[in-house]
């Protein structure tokens, strides 16, 4: 890691590195880049700005708020969204960031950039998940935003996530069966309420069935809000991995959009 963040040609040394670096390097500096302290922490989504910029360049991606996007069924957009609350953060956990109304700023959710407090990654094994390919997409490949970056993070940008959300069941699971982590103390005590669903990001290849994978998921909980497709609005609570056999899986779910 101090050698690609040393490297006086930044970022050559992470291009020319194997894909799986690649993930690792960005993985690493976000980790420590959500560990530093700022005096005013509303800077925290425009201080790296011009890094992520160039690194979506340099890997020839899409993406923005801390999100890398390779393709449909790639990973990287996937790998990406399942960050996590870091392991040290003391309670209540992670604190949403107050943006000043007068800049028109919403950074969603589901970036860990909204949040003051260090993250870490719920990471699949590599060439060990399939990515879930039709449950969830990201505004750029819809015709929305491209690329967003500080000087684009406004109210008006389109910038949720679609996504199927599903009811989930985690209680009387045994040790190594759920492991859900929310992004605050206040959410996980409505870890059971009808308002709080998971959307499946990935699944583990193992297992002879589906509720006998590991599915990686994003928590998400109703704001009780209405899109302008009539979607609810949802808003990202945690991430985490379960067994299958705890999620909704033999039913349609829910269409919803994730701000």
């Amino acid at each position: 890691m101090a050698d690609f963040l040393g490297d006086p040609k930044f970022p050559n040394k992470a291009i020319q590195s194997t894909r799986g670096l690649k993930i690792r390097y960005f993985q690493n500096l976000y980790k420590q880049y959500s560990r530093l302290e700022f005096t005013h922490i509303q800077d925290r989504p425009f201080a790296i700005a011009g890094v992520e910029s160039r690194l979506c360049k340099a890997y020839g991606v899409k993406g923005g708020y801390g999100i890398f996007d390779d393709g449909l069924g790639n990973g990287l957009f996937h790998r990406s969204l399942l960050w996590r609350r870091g392991e040290e953060e003391p309670a209540p956990g992670l604190s949403a960031i107050s943006f000043p109304l007068e800049g028109r700023i919403l950074v969603p959710s589901w970036s860990w950039m909204a949040y003051r407090g260090s993250i870490d990654y719920c990471d699949p094994p590599f060439e060990g998940a399939d990515w879930e390919k039709n449950g969830i997409s990201p505004p750029w490949t819809r015709g929305g935003v491209n690329n967003q970056t500080a000087e684009t993070m406004h109210r008006d940008a389109g910038n949720e996530l679609v996504a199927i959300a599903r009811n989930y069941y985690p209680a009387g699971s045994s040790m190594g069966e759920v492991n859900l982590i929310y992004d605050t103390e206040l959410t996980k005590s409505d870890g059971n309420s009808s308002k709080v669903r998971c959307v499946i990001v990935a699944k583990s290849k193992d297992g002879k069935t589906d509720k006998e994978k590991t599915h990686y998921v994003l928590i998400v909980m109703s704001t009780k809000l209405k899109g302008a497709a009539g979607d609810e609005i949802y808003k990202r609570v945690g991430a985490g991995h379960m067994l299958g056999k705890y999620i909704a899986l033999d039913k349609p779910g829910k269409r919803i959009r994730i701000l």
